[in-house]
């Protein structure tokens, strides 16, 4: 996942395959610890030189004029927000603008016009991943008058990180918790926190105890402290923070209903401790 907005989604779609009558659901949580600054380098230079499926790449940009947002009637002397976007595509793909506005642009925007642009760059794909790799592994930090080159992790706060992490943590999953692609299960990950719901208490134990084990080609380590369940769990001798019974699983900054998967935000407010919180969606 790339932002919270996309947790509902992901717990829809499951609540529709898997159904809440009569089914008991497991969470688990854990998060890996100093996730950007662990990430081996090469690693993930290795895994990026493997993603890209062309031998050359087009980037092509186009405007998007969408009106302001306000009260239905009401007058505004704001002017049209204006957006350029860029998007890639193999060097040899010859469809029309119209073909990508069809098919990728229009059918999720309303209330917006798009402005072909007739300019665009052509990439070779062994020179960006040259770049890429660059950008990973030669990365200066000035502290006072003097400069360091990181040698460990990615670059945190760069316009790639997140991007680097989630293809990072994703291939984690492929190869490390295989286990959890079942229609019982949702490994939910935003960035690098990990939420797991499954019918399968087996699975939810398993889980915890691969990410608590460690898992040294990755770099990850995850904070026992900061791991959470909602059933009764002790992972090496250590017993796993659990929420109580009949109270709602947080997971980025929501509570997730444990018997009916309803979402709300979550309340951290003082003035609002010892309240439930008001749920923004129903499955």
């Amino acid at each position: 996942m790339f932002s919270v907005g996309d947790i509902y989604k992901r717990l829809k779609e499951f609540k529709a395959k898997v159904g809440v009558t009569q089914q008991t659901f497991y969470f688990a949580k854990v998060d890996v610890q100093a996730a950007f600054d662990t990430i081996p380098q090469d690693a993930i230079v290795e895994l990026m030189s493997r993603v890209p499926g062309q031998p050359k790449y087009k980037i092509v940009k186009h405007l998007e004029v969408s009106a302001s947002h306000m009260p239905l009637g009401a007058a505004s002397k704001d002017k049209p927000q204006k957006k350029w976007q860029s998007i890639a595509k193999a060097a040899s793909d010859e469809k029309p603008f119209a073909h990508m506005l069809e098919t990728q642009f229009a059918p999720s925007k309303r209330n917006t016009v798009f402005v072909e642009s007739v300019l665009s760059r052509s990439f070779d794909t062994r020179a960006l991943v040259s770049l890429m790799a660059s950008h990973i592994q030669q990365n200066l930090v000035k502290i006072g008058k003097k400069y360091y080159r990181q040698n460990n992790g990615i670059p945190q706060g760069s316009v790639l990180s997140s991007v680097l992490c989630n293809y990072f943590y994703a291939d984690l999953e492929a190869k490390r918790l295989p286990f959890l692609r079942a229609s019982d299960s949702l490994l939910m990950r935003l960035i690098d926190d990990f939420l797991l719901i499954t019918t399968d208490k087996a699975k939810a134990r398993r889980f915890v105890e691969t990410m608590h084990r460690g898992v040294a080609e990755y770099g990850v380590a995850v904070n026992p402290i900061k791991s959470m369940v909602n059933f009764d769990l002790t992972v090496n001798n250590i017993t796993i923070p659990r929420t109580t019974r009949g109270e709602a699983f947080p997971y980025c900054g929501t509570m997730i209903d444990c018997e009916t998967l309803d979402i709300a935000r979550s309340r951290n407010n003082a003035k609002d401790a010892g309240k439930s919180p008001v749920v923004e969606s129903s499955l």
